[in-house]
Formats: C-alpha cells, sequence, structure tokens
C-alpha cells in the first residue's frame, strides 16, 4: 500500500511539474501571405457557379501589405472556385513551451464583397474582416495562410444567402 501511495505522490508532482513547466508561453507577432478562395454554389443543387463574379471593395488600411483603398473583381472557374492572395498579412498567437497551448489568427484585409453569376440572385454585400472569417482562416504552410469563403446563390426568384 506504500508503494502505491508512493507511485500516485510521484505522479502528482509530475503532472504539477509539467503544469507549472507549460503554463509559461510565448507570445509571438509576425506575418503571412493569405490565400482566399471563394468556393461559388447553386444553393439548390450544391454545384459549382461556373463565371460568378466576386466584386471587391478593399477600404484603406488594414494589417496586409496592401493598404490602398481599391476595387476589383473575380471570376470563378468550372469548379465555382476564385483565388486571391493577399501578401504579409499581420499574424499573431500564443504558444506554450510544450504547444498544450499553440493559438494562430491572422487579420484580414478590409474587404466587402458580393457574388453575382447568371441566372442567380446576387449575395448581399459582405464584409470578410468579421469574426465567422477570422476563425476559418488557418495556417495552411509556414507563411501560408489559408481562408475559404463558401458563397450560396439561390436562382433567379429565389433568396440568396
Amino acid at each position: 500500500m506504500k508503494r502505491f501511495w508512493l507511485c500516485l505522490t510521484s505522479l502528482a508532482v509530475i503532472a504539477v511539474a509539467v503544469f507549472i513547466y507549460d503554463s509559461s508561453s510565448i507570445v509571438w507577432v509576425g506575418h503571412t501571405d493569405l490565400e482566399v478562395e471563394f468556393h461559388v454554389v447553386d444553393a439548390d443543387t450544391g454545384e459549382p457557379v461556373e463565371g460568378a463574379a466576386i466584386a471587391v471593395r478593399q477600404d484603406a488600411g488594414g494589417f496586409c501589405e496592401d493598404t490602398s483603398a481599391r476595387e476589383f473583381e473575380l471570376l470563378t472557374d468550372g469548379d465555382g472556385e476564385a483565388q486571391h492572395v493577399s501578401h504579409s498579412c499581420m499574424c499573431f498567437g500564443t504558444q506554450s513551451r510544450l504547444r498544450f497551448t499553440d493559438t494562430y489568427s491572422v487579420h484580414l484585409p478590409w474587404w466587402h464583397f458580393r457574388v453575382s453569376a447568371g441566372g442567380h440572385k446576387p449575395s448581399t454585400t459582405q464584409d470578410l474582416d468579421v469574426p465567422e472569417y477570422i476563425r476559418k482562416a488557418k495556417r495552411a504552410a509556414p507563411g501560408i495562410a489559408r481562408l475559404v469563403v463558401q458563397v450560396e446563390l439561390a436562382k433567379d426568384g429565389g433568396a440568396a444567402r
């Protein structure tokens, strides 16, 4: 019985030591290229929408390399996808010594976007830099983050989401 309590005490001491060691962390700030990938699908069928136009208006400022106010358009391919890379966006996180805690977040460009396609109702204008999309941006590789934005377009006469 004495041996059992000795083992239990030893395990408790080790667990506390690991917890204390891991409780110190590094808070870091850096930059990454952000790949924003739009997937446009038909709301009823889930099929990709080829040739959908994604009109983007970028406000001045932000935490990526290009901080100028500008407008541009992306067109979806046969898979209903369109991509744009924003370079050198600020990213940050916290990492504990044993990496039990390892957070990552990236600042998104200050975009407002609207999607339209023939035979479909245009989407409402949406902001990119909102919590919903911030949570979806993930580290893809060293120096690269990826955000996938899913857009469903309703046929003419239906509601767009």
